[in-house]
């Protein structure tokens, strides 16, 4: 079931997020996502446990993909891409989605590619010295979600 992200969300989204990145948000950044305008802060949650979220931000026709992630047991159920999907068809005046993703995390940019991404360029040194991002883009036409 997805859904919206509350207060009582924030531990096991935290402990997802600890899990999956060496430069975690904080829980004040979740927090102000909370109550944010022009963003979806967005759970998806199996079994009665957040199983994943997003952070989905968006203006006029386009959005950017700000932060995705699906905690260990649950990986590979097609989560992220349902939350993802979610927000695109939320929102049909969104015409393009950009996101940045570090470009040694293979698995995530392969599900990118699946889903009609495309590379855009590189920004040096996003992640950390030496951890690069690969910045993405998608326009709605060539999106292929769930």
């Amino acid at each position: 079931m997805i859904r919206n992200a509350s207060h009582e969300d924030l531990d096991a989204i935290l402990e997802i997020e600890n899990g999956c990145f060496t430069r975690p948000w904080s829980r004040k950044s979740f927090e102000a996502e909370l109550f944010k305008i022009r963003s979806d802060f967005l759970v998806c949650e199996e079994c009665g446990e957040v199983a994943g979220y997003i952070v989905f931000w968006y203006i006029l026709d386009e959005a950017e993909l700000a932060d995705v992630a699906v905690a260990e047991k649950f990986r590979r159920r097609g989560i992220a891409s349902r939350l993802i999907t979610h927000c695109v068809e939320k929102h049909e005046e969104i015409d393009i989605i950009h996101l940045e993703v570090e470009t040694n995390n293979i698995s995530a940019v392969s599900l990118y590619e699946g889903m009609g991404f495309k590379p855009k360029g590189q920004i040096k040194d996003y992640y950390g010295e030496g951890r690069h991002a690969l910045r993405m883009s998608c326009r709605r036409t060539d999106y292929r979600g769930d």
